[in-house]
């Protein structure tokens, strides 16, 4: 393990707390992970579609986007994910990365061996559940971004993506998710959203003059949340901040669990 204090784990097991908590041992098991910590620098690639890994990645602080690559060189990003987010959990399954990360701003990721993810789930089962709600969640995010780009107008697709990313920071307690650092690119943007650097452009400044959204410099402010939810169709339903469904301990084992009523 490293020896600097394990940010990085704080944030990832805090996330998973917020959804359901976990026994001590557990948690106790959880922040002995070994770790290994990299850094990187703006629009440095942190893993490359294609590649094989042996590591899971906990974000511990930036911004870093998923994304695909057509042959001839055309870019989606797929999500953006902020600091206590879980990168590339289901790669402690999956043999070859599907898709490539990429840092946005300077940022720092703590690297744990696949096989210390496997056996953390083995032996505490509702680490494992947590595990498996985390991947249905991100599931459930690429559901609502092909939703956002194959039927919601551009404006709405610019101004959905601006709450998503408000809201994770606000989850997460990095930041308001009314008025957040906002260091994403133009040019990022249109790849998100399947439109051109000059569209974007106009969406952002139509969203501005509207009354939707105030800017300066690299600060995101949402005068009105409500007004741009409503605007954008924006529900955080399909991050399930409800978490998942409620499990009783049926005796002193953690291991042994039953479904509640």
């Amino acid at each position: 393990m490293s020896g600097f204090p394990q940010l990085g784990l704080t944030l990832a097991l805090a996330k998973l707390e917020r959804r359901a908590p976990l026994q001590p041992a557990a948690r106790k098991a959880f922040m002995k992970l070994d770790t290994r910590r990299r850094s990187f620098a703006v629009q440095k690639d942190i893993v490359r579609e294609g590649d094989t890994s042996s590591t899971c990645l906990f974000l511990e602080s930036g911004v870093v986007s998923g994304s695909k690559m057509l042959p001839s060189g055309g870019r989606q990003i797929v999500v953006f994910h902020v600091a206590g987010d879980l990168l590339g959990l289901a790669s402690a399954l999956l043999i070859v990365a599907d898709h490539s990360l990429r840092a946005h701003v300077s940022t720092v990721v703590l690297a744990v061996a696949h096989a210390d993810i496997l056996r953390l789930a083995e032996d505490f089962p509702e680490i494992g559940r947590a595990f498996w709600f985390e991947t249905l969640v991100d599931a459930s995010i690429f559901r609502e971004w092909n939703l956002n780009l194959g039927r919601r107008g551009a404006r709405e697709r610019l101004a959905h993506l601006i709450m998503e990313i408000g809201y994770k920071l606000e989850a997460a307690g990095i930041d308001q998710k009314a008025d957040y650092a906002f260091p994403i690119t133009q040019i990022d943007l249109a790849d998100a959203l399947g439109l051109t650097p000059v569209h974007v452009n106009r969406c952002i400044q139509w969203l501005r003059s509207s009354g939707y959204i105030e800017n300066a410099g690299r600060r995101m402010v949402i005068p009105d949340w409500g007004a741009l939810a409503d605007f954008a169709s924006f529900r955080p339903l399909y991050m399930h901040p409800e978490g998942p469904r409620a499990l009783t301990v049926t005796s002193g084992r953690s291991d042994r669990w039953k479904l509640d009523a």
